[in-house]
């Protein structure tokens, strides 16, 4: 479940980071960036915690595995964006 808030949040920082990067015609700065590594570390942490989550006996693990995907999909994506960058 918390794996799955993370995703959202990540896809939300992410999301709002783009927003701002139009609203700003490209030039959005530190602002920007700053967003686009919250998002990193935010699925990062979501996609460690979704991992952790598998060791828990009798509990159903679609979220975990549906937060688990989310936040793997979306870290492996916002380190491409980095490194299409530097």
């Amino acid at each position: 479940m918390i794996s799955t808030a993370m995703g959202i949040l990540s896809l939300l920082s992410f999301g709002y980071g783009v927003y701002l990067s139009f609203k700003a015609a490209g030039e959005g700065g530190l602002r920007v960036g700053s967003l686009g590594i919250l998002s990193l570390i935010l699925a990062v942490i979501g996609t460690v915690i979704g991992l952790i989550s598998f060791k828990e006996d009798n509990k159903f693990y679609g979220t975990s595995r549906f937060g688990s995907m989310l936040c793997g999909v979306i870290a492996v994506f916002m380190i491409a964006v980095f490194l299409m960058g530097i």
